[in-house]
């Protein structure tokens, strides 16, 4: 008897463990997705301004981590190819990447000036827009380290607590 109530202690414990971290990992998602945007807009700077390369073979070139980064580059080149509203590709961008509204704004600014700059301009925009996409990411990389901090601590409480109500 007293070995079934421990072993339904312990796995309550670990059941709501794993909520929490399925929890964290959503915020931890987020966090690789800006980063590799960032890293995308690193890239392009890079070959764009220096090599001198097309969007185009930027795009083939690139090693992509996820696909839904792939998708939201390759719309982001057709809006760009189009002219198209920023505030669509904006929408698209929320829907699919799931990231903090203020990080893809700056992402998407970069339809206003890509290709209608010297290289120069275009390479200082890039490194700016790069540089306050870090801050959005890091703000949010801050917030989420602390809430994924309180979630740890809560999770094992709560887990013994619910471990307790049910034995």
């Amino acid at each position: 008897m007293i070995w079934i109530k421990t072993v339904l202690f312990l796995s309550t414990v670990f059941t709501v463990k794993y909520i929490f971290i399925l929890i964290n990992s959503y915020g931890d998602k987020k966090v690789d997705k800006m980063k590799e945007l960032i890293s995308f807009t690193e890239y392009l700077r890079i070959y764009s301004c220096e090599m001198k390369m097309s969007i185009e073979e930027i795009f083939l070139k690139y090693k992509f981590k996820s696909t839904s980064t792939k998708e939201v580059v390759s719309q982001w080149m057709k809006y760009l190819e189009n002219k198209s509203s920023r505030e669509d590709l904006l929408e698209y961008l929320d829907n699919i990447m799931n990231t903090p509204r203020e990080f893809n704004l700056h992402f998407v600014e970069i339809i206003d000036y890509y290709g209608s700059s010297y290289s120069d301009v275009l390479n200082k925009k890039l490194a700016f827009t790069q540089e306050e996409m870090e801050k959005v990411m890091n703000e949010f990389y801050t917030i989420h380290s602390e809430k994924k901090a309180l979630y740890n601590r809560i999770s094992f409480l709560a887990g013994c607590l619910a471990a307790i109500i049910l034995v």
